[in-house]
This record gives C-alpha cells, sequence and structure tokens, in this order.
C-alpha cells in the first residue's frame, strides 16, 4: 500500500502543478478565479485519472466509462474542499495573484488525502489477493 500511496501523491504532484499552471495562466489572462479553478480542476482530473489508473493501481481494464464516472465524482467532491479552502483564504486575505495561487495550492492538498482513500477504497478497489 506505501508504493500506491506514493506513486498517488506523485501523480497528484504533477497534477498540481497542472492545475496551477492551468489556473495561473487563467487568473493572469483576467479569468475569475472560481472559473480558473473550475477549468484547471477539469484538466487536472482528467489527466490524474489515466496516469493512476494505468500507474498507480495497474489497471488495463479497456472499459472505463462508468470507473470514470465514479472517479469524477469523488474528484468533484473534494473539490468543493478546494473551491471552500480557496474562498476563505481568498476572501480573507486578499484576491492579489500570488494569495489566489497559494489559496488553491492549500485547498488541492486539502483534499488530496480524501481523493486517495476514495480512489483505493472504492475506485481501483481489488480483492486482497489481487493487491501488492
Amino acid at each position: 500500500m506505501l508504493s500506491k500511496i506514493v506513486k498517488f501523491g506523485s501523480v497528484g504532484a504533477l497534477g498540481s502543478v497542472t492545475n496551477i499552471s492551468v489556473f495561473s495562466a487563467l487568473t493572469f489572462l483576467g479569468a475569475n478565479y472560481n472559473v480558473a479553478s473550475i477549468l484547471a480542476f477539469l484538466v487536472a482530473v482528467t489527466q490524474n485519472y489515466t496516469l493512476n489508473k494505468k500507474w498507480t493501481f495497474k489497471e488495463h481494464n479497456t472499459k472505463t466509462r462508468k470507473k470514470f464516472i465514479k472517479y469524477f465524482i469523488l474528484n468533484f467532491s473534494s473539490f468543493f474542499i478546494n473551491l471552500l479552502v480557496l474562498n476563505i483564504i481568498v476572501l480573507n486575505f486578499g484576491d492579489d495573484n500570488l494569495t489566489k495561487i497559494l489559496a488553491q495550492l492549500l485547498g488541492i492538498f486539502t483534499a488530496m488525502g480524501f481523493n486517495f482513500l476514495g480512489s483505493y477504497l472504492i475506485i481501483f478497489a481489488k480483492s486482497k489477493d489481487e493487491d501488492e
């Protein structure tokens, strides 16, 4: 399980870089920070699903629509945690770009534990004899 946590964290780190890159680009271009956060989430969650499916949980089943929908719902649920953290920080500490980016990062990390547990226990769950 430790190797799955490390891999999941690595995928999450890459997803965070993707998320922050998209979020930063959009906010610097003048997009509303909530809209930027939603679009960044959509890009990152699609990337993370693909990497977690193939690398972290080594699932090569080609029928992925139902699983992706479950993964998306899990991540969308945790996205509300992200948005809550983002808005609490921005509304209390200011809406300059640095504050928004730091708030987005904190929101991402706050939701990560919830995402791992849901992915491990529900989305990519295997029988005990299939696990490492």
